[in-house]
């Protein structure tokens, strides 16, 4: 065998055979940088979806060179941080939510387009809709009849906000307070209408409860003072007339005892209505029937009306509350009462009283439930849900013949709703009425 010896072929040799190796180097070296940079241009997606699990997988596989490593601990720094800050904004928008769905005005959001984007809890109870057919819906369309979209056009088209009392219409007409005002960026641009919304239907119901009782209040009041004072004149015109004075002396103690039931009612009443505090020692329902039937034997004689008790037999302890044993035994009194004026001549009244466990709290509580049955006029179907009102009467010639104020169911409701109970009433006319107390029991 015979080498080449010629140098120079030598040295052409090697020099073709180390560009081969250089080249294949660095083919090498260009297809790692290349997997590297599409390794990186990945990761940066899955930062850009928020998919950290994914950008960390990336990372780990970008590993390898020293430059690599470089990047693959730069990724992960930028993985822990936006992850940091990703979990500290969801837990500011679920707090922001949380505290937007504890309201209890209503609270909605449109986008530029008038898209609702958020609804809270309270609104979706004051429209009565669901939520899942409101969010991303057009204002108009998801609240068709409710008057919010001039408000609401006005923020988004003009940039204005607003503040007025109006009324929304659906199932019922509410009475609400609207605030809205245009969501703007930092630049100033509106990208949406932000408002809330209170429900003023029962603040303005009370006033006007407020505005009757007064009303009606001063008309009762002013009808026996100015009797007193006619009353009072004529005897000051003619002092010495004794017949004159004799005659109008009844009428007026009667006009003075009427005017004093009536204070004793309201004040009875205004007592009822901020007993927010009732206290809680027991009271025995037997005991307080008895004492509210001595108290009106006199009354029921005169009006020959039969006054029956049929209490349970047992313990004490089976028919005891806890609560006020005044007021309690107001009720019955009250009750009592009533049944004895509608009653006609040769009637009767029956009281009964029981411990019942069947019929209890949903909590398994024990109740008593006391009922005054009569066998009277009855009241007309007509004006049964209003008989607890203030100064509601049936009978109004009647109530005033009897010295009614108009005042003594409505402290009998009061009293016994305070007291945590109920009360109902079932009547039919010419055949009596029946109301029936329910207490929670001991």
């Amino acid at each position: 065998m015979k080498f080449v010896s010629d140098p120079s072929l030598i040295v052409t040799s090697l020099s073709v055979l180390l560009a081969i190796v250089f080249c294949i180097l660095w083919r090498r070296a260009q297809a790692r940088t290349t997997a590297c940079e599409q390794l990186w241009r990945n990761a940066l997606g899955s930062l850009a979806d928020r998919d950290y699990p994914g950008a960390r997988a990336l990372a780990a596989m970008m590993e390898g060179t020293a430059r690599a490593s470089d990047l693959a601990a730069s990724l992960r720094q930028s993985i822990d941080a936006l992850e940091a800050e990703g979990h500290d904004q969801q837990r500011a928008r679920r707090e922001l939510e949380d505290v937007l769905a504890a309201l209890q005005d209503a609270v909605l959001m449109v986008d530029r387009e008038s898209r609702v984007r958020f609804f809270n809890a309270a609104a979706t109870n004051l429209f009565n809709v669901q939520l899942e057919n409101v969010l991303g819906a057009q204002l108009l369309e998801a609240l068709p009849a409710f008057g919010l979209e001039s408000a609401v056009r006005a923020a988004l088209q003009e940039g204005k906000s607003s503040a007025q009392e109006v009324q929304i219409y659906g199932p019922d007409v509410r009475e609400v307070f609207l605030r809205v005002a245009p969501v703007r960026q930092s630049d100033g641009q509106v990208t949406g209408a932000v408002g809330i919304v209170q429900d003023l239907t029962e603040m303005r119901r009370l006033e006007r409860v407020r505005r009757d009782f007064v009303a009606n209040a001063s008309h009762e009041l002013r009808t026996p003072i100015a009797n007193i004072r006619a009353t009072a004149e004529t005897i000051l015109g003619s002092p010495e007339d004794s017949t004159l004075i004799e005659r109008f002396l009844p009428s007026l103690v009667v006009e003075a005892e009427r005017l004093s039931r009536l204070v004793t009612d309201l004040l009875d009443l205004a007592r009822a209505d901020s007993s927010d505090q009732i206290p809680h020692d027991p009271v025995d329902m037997i005991a307080v029937i008895y004492q509210a039937v001595n108290r009106l034997k006199d009354r029921a004689m005169q009006h020959h009306v039969a006054v029956n008790c049929a209490l349970q037999d047992g313990s004490a302890s089976h028919v005891q509350v806890l609560g006020d044993a005044a007021a309690l035994e107001q009720v019955v009194f009250n009750l009592l009462d009533n049944a004895i004026v509608y009653t006609p001549a040769g009637g009767s009244v029956t009281l009964q009283v029981k411990a019942d466990a069947e019929n209890g709290h949903r909590n398994g509580d024990n109740t008593v439930s006391l009922l005054v049955s009569d066998t009277g006029i009855g009241i007309p179907t007509g004006d049964l849900p209003r008989i607890f009102e203030r100064f509601y009467r049936v009978d109004k010639a009647r109530s005033r013949a009897q010295g009614g104020t108009g005042l003594g169911l409505a402290i009998v409701r009061h009293i016994v709703e305070n007291h945590g109970g109920h009360i109902k009433v079932e009547s039919e006319i010419g055949q009596g009425t029946t109301f029936t107390v329910t207490l929670p029991g001991t």
